[in-house]
């Protein structure tokens, strides 16, 4: 065939065919070295005999593998063993290639510095001519980094895992319709529902049916939102009981930036809401006697006012308190003193009509409000109802006691269309009661309202008393009671009286606050504190002192530059310095709030003195800037053998940890006192146990032994 081509071209044409046919061959070598450049580039190449012994490396093989090419020459790929697969793995991909087949898999192989890499493998066998392999050509490519994110992933897949399945709160996804799509174990725990539970697929079948408009919202707004959403609801368990959760919501988004399902992390806050709700009725409600208090009674004496208003109705306000109690509670104890108010109480309700209201405002003062009043004597034969009651003997304790009670009346809307009015003209009839022996009672007349001249005459000398400096202050240790060791004091007011002596506080601050001598007054018991807390930090004691804030001190226009000024002439740092301010001051809420945040933005700390006595609730005091909650002594006299106090004492101090709060107990006199406030979290008190008010030398005295001891 060749000759017979070779015949019938001329040599000129033969020539031409060979020089076309040698260009041909060149542009097919030169692809082909263009594409072993660039498989040298990007791609692990080795050729092996039929053995496995290498005979061809690239430079991608050298340098991923970080041995030279004369080192590989002439080895086996067992040179390159990690150690990381069975022997039945490379068993399985000789049987594939030995097979005349085509291999590929995932190898981890390790380099001469003895780091791991690996490589996406495909081996392809050559046959000759007989069907016997001779070579086999390894393609690979370096996937380390790919399957360094792949176990970064499956490590982070499995820390979630292992957070969702063992975390005490319960982690849900749940879509739009509320089905679930994940549920951790941690439901079976907290709802007794096995997981999965073949009868509930769907969030709202756990739902108390009142509150499921209450999840649909919040479902919805986050979906619309994009932001994270906290609910409380109530969800009823397999066995019927209820409990309440707390669920943080959060949008999960897709690809394409659409909110697609939700994550829900669920605690059991039951707990907390049953403290919540003991703390709310203490807010509400007197701790001994469970009648409503001040805050309670004020409210609704505001709103009966209205109706009063609107359907032109009359109301009667009676403001009572029992004579010779204290007698009583001097002889006997406040044990017993307590029981006599106890069932005080209880013989107050018992003359009341259903709409009436008896309140008590603290000590033996009680307040009755006569709602739909007929006339003026349907209030007098109220009184003389109650004077009967009370004139009753109390049988307490084997002891028979007879006490009265002394009683005044102020009407709606004759005497004032406000509560405060009332209250106060109420307050005014009964103290006219009292200066004219007690045991009566008497409706508020304007004439009563003229001072007295022992009034007046304090007043005077208060005023004078002021502009003299005739305070001392004393200082009452607050004490770690776990280590027995002073953790601040309490700035104490005295009045020493170059005639009449020690004037105690209750006899001249209430004066002090109604003229509003208290504003000059506090400036000056804050700046002498703060001085002297400075003279002791100069010494070494660095101590906290507490100085308390009155109600109309808060609504002074210069208050916070006042307290500025102060630290900054004193030289003391704010966060050495503590106001202690009552629970009433939060009648005017905002205002108080706005005040006293101002304060906190100094350094200065804020504490709440005689907490559960006045107006607070829990609802007010989570949104306050407020670093420390004091439990009023009352709570604490008892607290060794009364359940409720120790309850109530508890239930102060879980709410003021989940609120980052500090606790501190006053009053405190007995050391089974102290043991059970430890017992029920409280580890902080002030009281007669460890030391009464110290005037400033015996203070320094205190100081020294402690430090001494």
């Amino acid at each position: 065939m060749r000759s017979k081509l070779m015949e019938a071209l001329t040599p000129q044409e033969w020539e031409e065919l060979l020089q076309e046919k040698d260009g041909e061959l060149k542009v097919v070598l030169r692809e082909l070295a263009d594409v072993k450049y660039a498989l040298d580039q990007s791609t692990i190449l080795a050729i092996t005999d039929h053995r496995g012994i290498i005979l061809r490396a690239n430079e991608q093989f050298c340098r991923i593998s970080k041995y030279s090419r004369s080192e590989l020459i002439g080895q086996d790929h067992r040179l390159l063993n990690s150690g990381h697969h069975p022997k039945s793995f490379f068993k399985q991909m000789w049987k594939c290639i030995g097979s005349g087949q085509v291999w590929r898999g995932e190898i981890c192989n390790r380099a001469k510095d003895g780091s791991l890499y690996w490589v996406d493998t495909t081996i392809v066998p050559f046959v000759d001519t007989k069907g016997k392999i001779y070579q086999y050509v390894s393609i690979r490519n370096d996937i380390t980094a790919r399957k360094h994110m792949e176990e970064e992933v499956r490590k982070s897949e499995e820390l979630y895992r292992l957070i969702a399945e063992n975390t005490s709160d319960i982690i849900s996804i749940v879509n739009a319709e509320g089905d679930f799509l994940y549920l951790s174990p941690a439901h079976k725990a907290v709802f007794d529902h096995d997981v999965p539970d073949e009868r509930f697929h769907n969030l709202f079948e756990w739902i108390v049916e009142d509150d499921r408009d209450i999840m649909a919202f919040a479902i919805q707004h986050t979906y619309s939102t994009r932001k994270e959403y906290t609910v409380e609801c109530r969800i009823q368990t397999s066995r019927k009981e209820t409990i309440w959760t707390e669920s943080k919501i959060n949008p999960i988004v897709d690809e394409l930036g659409n909110v697609s399902k939700l994550l829900f992390v669920t605690r059991d806050i039951t707990d907390r809401k049953q403290s919540e709700e003991l703390i709310h009725h203490l807010a509400y409600h007197d701790a001994l006697t469970d009648l409503p208090n001040r805050r309670m009674y004020t409210q609704h004496l505001s709103r009966e006012i209205m109706q009063a208003k609107r359907f032109q109705s009359n109301l009667a306000v009676l403001f009572l308190d029992l004579d010779r109690f204290k007698d009583v509670n001097d002889s006997f104890g406040h044990d017993v003193g307590d029981l006599l108010l106890v069932e005080a109480a209880n013989r107050l309700k018992a003359c009341l009509r259903p709409t009436d209201v008896v309140a008590r405002l603290g000590g033996d003062e009680f307040t009755v409000l006569l709602s739909q009043l007929a006339d003026r004597e349907e209030a007098a034969a109220l009184a003389n109802q109650i004077m009967e009651a009370l004139q009753r003997p109390f049988i307490l304790q084997d002891h028979s006691f007879n006490v009265s009670c002394s009683i005044g009346i102020a009407l709606y809307p004759q005497d004032g269309d406000n509560a405060d009015d009332l209250l106060k003209r109420a307050d005014t009839a009964l103290y006219t009661v009292k200066s004219r022996g007690k045991n009566g009672y008497d409706f508020f007349d304007p004439t009563m309202e003229a001072k007295s001249l022992e009034r007046i005459l304090m007043e005077n000398e208060l005023r004078k008393a002021i502009e003299q400096e005739q305070f001392q202050i004393y200082y009452q240790p607050k004490i770690d009671i776990a280590t027995d060791t002073l953790t601040g004091m309490e700035a104490l007011v005295r009045w020493v009286h170059p005639e009449l002596g020690v004037i105690p506080p209750n006899r001249f601050i209430p004066i002090a606050e109604e003229t509003g001598m208290i504003i000059a007054l506090g400036e000056w018991i804050l700046r002498q504190a703060c001085r002297q807390n400075k003279i002791w930090h100069d010494q070494g004691y660095l101590l906290k002192v507490s100085v308390n804030l009155s109600a109309r001190q808060i609504y002074q226009k210069d208050l916070v530059e006042m307290i500025k000024q102060i630290l900054a002439e004193t030289e003391l740092a704010a966060e050495w310095l503590e106001l202690e301010i009552t629970e009433s001051i939060f009648v005017k809420m905002e205002e108080a709030t706005a005040v006293l945040q101002q304060i906190r933005d100094i350094g200065i700390h804020i504490s709440i003195d005689d907490f559960g006595t006045g107006y607070s609730s829990f609802s007010y005091i989570k949104s306050l800037p407020v670093d420390t909650i004091k439990i009023d002594a009352s709570f604490i006299r008892d607290i060794h053998h009364n359940q409720e106090s120790q309850a109530i004492v508890k239930a102060i101090v879980t709410i003021a940890q989940s609120l980052n709060m500090n606790v501190i107990a006053e009053g405190i006199e007995l050391n089974d006192q102290a043991a059970a406030l430890q017992q029920n979290g409280c580890d902080h008190g002030q009281g007669y146990l460890f030391s009464r008010p110290l005037a400033t030398d015996d203070f320094e005295r205190y100081l020294r032994k402690d430090q001494v001891s």
